[in-house]
């Protein structure tokens, strides 16, 4: 998936590749081009800024200007045709344009090539995005030998950007359209503790993936803009803890609630009645939670699998199909159907009996993290945590959560992001000594 023309614009406004800046020392990286819009337009800038500053865009003034790495050689070629037609097209000598553009565009493996001479003071780009359990075996072992261990695991953005820190010069400034999973999951948790010290996040900044990519995906990007700081800056101290044990010791489970893959099929209004009852559970979702309590607003999941959690036969239940089948072209767009999955299931495994013990709820994200207690076996939303305490200590660990608690026992553990909310994540949770 490539970025469109208007987004590319955007991050390279935003990191200063401007027109109007004098770049001629200025070196600029993209470490994953696709077929080259960064580039394009990067190049398009420069020889802009060259001419408004007196300087003639010849070969020997531009080539040092910028590198970028595709793996991919049909893609790497596209790039290199494309930078070379556009600085043809902005008037620069055709020998000028054919030199610089086989000297930006490297077909290479930018986690794999010999480090180019650092630093450069722009790194802008949209790293793949890729599970490392998706990432072919033989290519995996060899990133895992030669890449920190820190970053070799999650999502193979994150040696991406770990590389890319690595070569952004002190006061240097990156743009990247950037899932920002490694701000909050367990997984970049050693790389958070290297990198955080030494940026200035200046925004990251959620874009629907519709207007990032080129084509449709099931992403959920934002613009993460930083700069990379001279000194580091300090760490808070730990918090001194003067007892007590985390969730994880008291041997608490916690469980996000249920992915459904497509909430309108799947969750039922209050005076909804169109699919056999049996199928029917109490379902909430992070606007129900008080603290201390629910509010349940009167709406019901549909569960498609039976109590052994087993996939039911959908012909047996001609009310639920006749629901489904409305919303049966949404449902089908899923990947876990593309993958083989039947049409109708929910993406996790819906089984009520898993929710039925007493638990605490808290929001995955929010202003003020807040727990809410539950007896009723209500289904949580995908959004939404639950805390399972070992049996008789439900009220003694909210006793512990209540009136503000969870926010100060979260406080130096999730983080607060720019809009002043908490991520709530399970490993964080786990962490809270109560």
């Amino acid at each position: 998936m490539y970025t469109l023309p208007a987004v590319a614009g955007t991050i390279l406004d935003q990191v200063g590749w401007r027109p109007g800046s004098d770049l001629s020392k200025a070196r600029l990286l993209e470490p994953s081009a696709g077929t080259g819009e960064f580039v394009v337009q990067a190049a398009i800038r420069l020889v802009d800024s060259y001419r408004k500053h007196g300087v003639e865009p010849r070969a020997r003034h531009l080539r040092a200007r910028v590198t970028a790495f595709e793996l991919h050689p049909g893609a790497a070629r596209e790039a290199r045709q494309r930078v070379r037609e556009a600085l043809r097209n902005h008037d620069v000598h055709h020998r000028t344009a054919a030199a610089c553009s086989n000297a930006w565009v490297r077909t290479a493996d930018f986690l794999l090539s010999e480090a180019p001479p650092a630093p450069y003071t722009h790194v802008v780009g949209n790293p793949p995005y890729i599970r490392w359990s998706k990432v072919p075996t033989p290519l995996k072992s060899l990133y895992e030998q030669r890449l920190p261990a820190e970053t070799a695991r999650g999502d193979l953005f994150l040696p991406f950007l770990d590389l890319s820190f690595d070569l952004l010069a002190p006061d240097g400034r990156c743009g990247f359209l950037c899932a920002d999973r490694w701000l909050y999951m367990a997984f970049a948790e050693r790389f958070r503790a290297k990198w955080l010290p030494r940026l200035k996040i200046l925004s990251n900044d959620p874009i629907p993936a519709a207007a990032a990519f080129d084509r449709p995906v099931a992403a959920y990007p934002t613009l993460l803009i930083a700069a990379k700081r001279r000194t580091p800056r300090r760490q808070n101290p730990a918090p001194r803890h003067s007892g007590g044990q985390t969730l994880e010791e008291l041997g608490c489970t916690i469980r996000v609630g249920p992915a459904l893959g497509h909430t309108p099929a799947f969750v039922l209004g209050p005076g909804e009645l169109d699919v056999e009852d049996e199928l029917l559970h109490p379902w909430l979702d992070s606007t129900e939670l008080l603290d201390g309590a629910i509010e349940w607003k009167g709406r019901r999941v549909i569960s498609v699998f039976d109590g052994r959690g087993r996939l039911r036969e959908i012909r047996e239940f001609p009310l639920l199909e006749r629901r489904l089948r409305r919303f049966e072209a949404k449902l089908r767009e899923r990947s876990i159907v593309r993958n083989g999955a039947p049409w109708y299931r929910t993406i996790d495994r819906l089984r009520p009996a898993d929710w039925q013990a007493p638990k605490l709820l808290i929001p995955g994200l929010a202003r003020i993290p807040r727990a809410a207690v539950d007896r009723s076996g209500v289904v949580p939303s995908n959004g939404v945590y639950a805390v399972f305490p070992p049996e008789g200590e439900t009220d003694a660990v909210y006793d512990h959560l209540r009136d503000g608690r969870l926010a100060a026992a979260l406080n130096g553990i999730a983080p607060t992001l720019r809009n002043g909310y908490v991520r709530c994540y399970k490993h964080f949770l786990l962490k809270i000594r109560v």
